[in-house]
């Protein structure tokens, strides 16, 4: 209706008017332009499936689109009564809104998913991007579905099967890390320790059950059984600085000049007090420097062959021999053969209610302790201090499920209390949980894909690809399929790229593979498609008429209507003004301005 229609005087007709003109429309169209700005951040930083959970199927996003449609709709009935150069107009703001419904008839109303095939095997079950809860009955090694909901996004409680599921957190996504629990149905002592200056904490536990005592930044940990007791060893002065090993002889360090051991005599030896490690060998450190001793010894046959062997009395076990010239071997090793040569050693013994912690210094002097058992435990020995965090008396290695921020593959978890139980229980996606009723029964509760049957079995009888020349890399690759449906013949038919089998609703599309023998197909069902086809095909006719048709459209600003061309019984001044103003200052035609 135009402004000067006797209804737009009325506060019903000014209402309409508003609606459609851009006074409405530029606000709406603001609003869409920031909810698509934060789809598109959303799928480019997360994934898909968290823009449309967000943006694309929130409902304030279909109010939005709601919105336009409105603005769409009443630029068209403002314009009542409707004359032959409304045509264009019309067409395209229907052509508007059919793709809006229809877009959303297939946001709501597709039934998309994936079936991978491996040659040899058929099936008619897909997996939709849809989360589902679902409770499996498990029954002579196959799980019978007994029932599902809609995986909430949130806090709520669902009843399946019978079974009471109650839902208290989501997260969006997360990832397994190994920890240690103390529920172990044997004993194992284990402590968690941390030595000052190393980058974390560390679970040792007792040498018997869990192998042989670690070495955390040149401290030995060595845990004993629950209760058992620990003398500390004697220093022997008498014992050997260096020895050199062959075979299962030691021999003990000499002078230079003498023979060390059977054929082989020492040529040079160097002694350090402060050793530093530079390039591929050892040097003495500057006065300040922490005392590191050491030993540089070179060996030689006599006939051409020279090794040379180093040793660090703090680190025994980091042996260090080198051939200088010639091709004989000595075949030996030279090691630290005094108290002074083991690494610095914590022992944790007697009971965990009275824990005693022993303690072997580089010098080979003992120490033991009795502190008083609360964690963390903060203990100093000389130079060296460590942290205890918490000590257990049956340890074992598990795994629990832990939130992290999102990321482009998300890995959702529900946190849920599944019927009278007390404990929480967290469900990863793709995960199952085994859970007992009150009548005895085991069920499994399954968080993960809707599954979705198929009217056809889809056999996957041959997968071929061809690859670039040279490469590794697929040019072009297709299925040979059977298509098998109840009470029809069977069908043959190649699936590639851009070449789908169809059957009813429902296409079935090449979409990638998996080796050299398992096919994935795209499999979906769009009913909103059709629709969408024939808005797009009126929009196109629409624009075509706005734009160079003279007689149903107002006119395009570079082909403006002649006065003359206007039908004498429906032209006024009014118009003919319009039509002047419109050869030097056009209204955009098309807008929802009109």
């Amino acid at each position: 209706m135009k402004p000067s229609h006797v209804t737009t005087r009325t506060p019903l007709g000014a209402f309409v008017i508003w609606l459609g003109s851009v006074r409405f429309a530029v606000p709406v169209l603001v609003l869409v332009a920031i909810a698509l700005g934060i789809g598109t951040y959303l799928e480019s930083t997360q994934n898909v499936r968290v823009a449309r959970q967000y943006v694309y199927g929130a409902w304030w996003f279909a109010a939005v689109m709601a919105l336009v449609c409105v603005s769409l709709i009443f630029a068209v009935i403002s314009r009542f009564p409707w004359k032959r150069k409304h045509i264009g107009f019309i067409t395209v703001h229907a052509a508007l809104v059919a793709l809006i419904l229809g877009g959303f008839w297939s946001m709501y109303g597709r039934v998309e998913g994936h079936l991978a095939l491996r040659e040899g095997t058929l099936s008619n079950i897909i997996e939709t991007p849809d989360e589902q809860l679902e409770v499996l009955d498990h029954d002579d090694g196959q799980f019978n579905s007994l029932d599902s909901a809609p995986a909430p996004t949130g806090p709520a409680a669902l009843m399946l099967s019978g079974l009471r599921v109650q839902v208290l957190e989501r997260w969006e996504n997360s990832r397994d890390e190994s920890t240690i629990a103390d529920d172990s149905p044997e004993p194992l002592r284990a402590i968690e320790i941390a030595p000052v200056g190393g980058p974390q904490t560390a679970w040792v536990g007792e040498e018997s059950k869990a192998g042989p005592a670690p070495i955390l930044m040149g401290l030995k940990v060595l845990v004993l059984p629950e209760g058992a007791n620990w003398t500390p060893p004697e220093t022997d002065s008498t014992q050997m600085d260096y020895v050199f090993v062959v075979g299962t002889s030691r021999f003990p360090l000499k002078d230079v000049g003498q023979e060390v051991f059977p054929g082989w005599t020492i040529t040079e030896l160097t002694r350090f007090e402060r050793a530093v490690v530079a390039g591929d060998g050892i040097t003495e450190g500057a006065a300040n420097a922490p005392r590191n001793p050491a030993v540089r010894v070179k060996i030689s046959d006599g006939r051409g062959t020279t090794e040379q062997h180093t040793c660090f009395e703090a680190f025994p076990d980091m042996v260090m021999g080198k051939p200088l010239e010639g091709a004989g071997n000595s075949a030996s090793r030279l090691i630290s053969g005094s108290p002074k040569g083991e690494p610095e050693t914590l022992v944790i013994f007697g009971t965990l209610a009275a824990t005693k912690i022993g303690y072997i210094g580089l010098d080979g002097k003992s120490t033991v302790v009795e502190p008083e058992p609360k964690y963390p435990l903060s203990l100093s020995f000389g130079t060296r201090d460590v942290t205890i965090h918490q000590q257990l008396a049956r340890a074992h290695q598990t795994t629990r499920t832990v939130k992290v921020p999102m990321a482009t593959d998300n890995r959702p978890t529900l946190l849920l209390r599944v019927g009278d139980a007390v404990e929480l229980q967290t469900l990863t996606w793709k995960g199952m949980a085994h859970v007992t009723t009150a009548d005895q029964r085991t069920m499994v509760l399954h968080f993960g894909p809707r599954r979705v049957q198929l009217p056809f079995a889809i056999r996957l009888d041959r997968f071929h690809k061809t690859d670039y020349p040279g490469t590794e890399m697929a040019m072009a690759y297709q299925s040979d399929v059977g298509v098998v449906i109840e009470g029809e013949p069977e069908r043959n038919y190649e699936i590639y790229m851009n070449h789908p089998f169809a059957y009813g609703p429902w296409k079935v599309y090449q979409s990638g593979f998996m080796g050299a023998d398992t096919s994935i197909f795209s499999v979906m069902r769009d009913p909103g498609l059709v629709l969408t086809y024939v808005a797009s095909a009126a929009l196109c006719v629409g624009v075509i008429i706005t734009f160079y048709s003279r007689s149903m459209s107002w006119g395009h600003p570079g082909i403006p209507i002649r006065p003359e061309e206007l039908e004498s019984n429906h032209a006024s001044q009014t118009d003919l003004h319009r039509v002047v103003v419109a050869d030097t200052r056009p209204e955009p035609v098309g807008s929802s301005a009109g």
